[in-house]
Formats: C-alpha cells, structure tokens, sequence
C-alpha cells in the first residue's frame, strides 16, 4: 500500500507520546494540514483545532477505539476489511470490500454471511490488518488548544474498505433503522436523506444499490 507524506507545517520534531508536544501559538503555524481521509503509512499531521474531521477523529480506515495508557491520546486500531471468500468481481469491475463493524458482536455477525453479488456463492470474511509489525496499524489523537495533533503508525496491508458513507446508505436502502426522506433541491433534482447524516441524489442512491444489490433485508451489519 502507498505511504502518506508526513506534515509539512513546522520542522520541530515531535511524537505523539511526548510528555508534552510542541505548544506553538496559532500565529506561529503559517499553515495547518489538510485533512487526510486515508492516512497511510508512519506519518504525522497538525490539523486546525476547528477541523470537524479531526475533532470526530475521523478515518476511511475501519478504526476502533482501542485501550491506552495515556489519558490525553486516543489510541485507534484499524479492524481491517470484508472480502468475499472466493474474491469475486462486481458488474461495476470492483471486488468486494466490505465495511468491517465496529461492535464485535455485529462484525462476527457479518462473517460467514452470503456475498453480496448475487451471483457469488462465496461468503463474506474479515481480513484483518497486520501492518504494524503482525499488529494492526494504529491511529493516535491529541487535542490541544491551538491544534489537533495525528499521528498514524504502520502501512496497512489489505484493500480499502468502502467509505462510511456508503455503507450506511447501502444499509438504510436494504433495511436499515429509518426510511430514506426526499426533498427537491433548487435545481430540481430530487436528494435524499438517509438516517438523517447525509444527502444523495437519486442517481448515486441508484449507484449504491447497483454496487451492492444485497440479498436480504439486515443480512449486513456495520459501524
């Protein structure tokens, strides 16, 4: 898998387990990093302490919240990917990847299920992230007023797993908890909102439903 760049904001050298990281006034950060959805690799970033991304310690990565000594930094463990057994191929030319649950519960409920192409017969597997040395690849939080300090160790060694988006429109269109609400835009398109997170034209509605045309009603569990 391809490496993420570290930050380029100061040349101060820190880690995220320091006693104390660098406390640098927001007049001297002349630029804070952009948000990096799928960090990869042993890298370090600074990002706004405003950054609504940073602040949710969001991921594309399946990550969980794993225990840590340390009280001020949240340690995240990437959970991997759901591949089908026998690696199939979409209609779309695109495998399988499947977002692994975060509740251990929920994703040992998710393996072994039908895949998703209905005309696979393979069943659906956790392939787990090994990445940091046989571990899985961490994520690693710290907040401080002037900034929001990240940083990632280890290369993740398997596919990326569907976005967090899709696969909770995918779930709301085969089952899920609320029935999608439609409104017309200004322009005339129709848009709707799924569990009340996000809005999708009709078009990429119809997008997630050809990827994944899911056999049963709640046959897939996620985060």
């Amino acid at each position: 898998m391809s490496t993420t760049k570290n930050s380029t904001v100061s040349h101060v050298e820190w880690d995220i387990n320091d006693s104390t990281v660098p406390s640098w006034r927001i007049s001297q950060i002349s630029t804070y990093d952009g948000f990096q959805e799928w960090a990869d690799g042993h890298c370090r970033f600074v990002y706004r302490p405003d950054c609504e991304e940073a602040r949710r310690h969001s991921s594309g990565w399946a990550m969980r919240n794993t225990n840590n000594h340390n009280v001020h930094i949240l340690k995240k463990s990437c959970l991997g990917v759901l591949l089908c057994s026998l690696r199939c191929t979409l209609d779309s030319g695109e495998k399988v990847t499947l977002r692994p649950a975060i509740c251990d519960k929920a994703r040992k409920k998710q393996q072994g299920k039908p895949c998703p192409n209905r005309k696979c017969t393979g069943r659906l597997e956790v392939l787990p992230c090994r990445g940091h040395c046989g571990y899985p690849v961490t994520h690693f939080w710290r907040h401080t007023d002037n900034a929001i300090f990240f940083q990632a160790k280890g290369i993740h060694d398997h596919p990326k797993p569907e976005p967090k988006a899709t696969a909770e429109a995918r779930r709301s269109l085969h089952g899920g908890i609320k029935r999608p609400r439609s409104s017309t835009s200004a322009t005339g398109e129709q848009r709707i909102r799924l569990n009340g997170q996000a809005v999708y034209s009709g078009k990429e509605i119809g997008c997630f439903a050809r990827l994944f045309p899911v056999r049963r009603e709640n046959e897939l569990e996620t985060d």
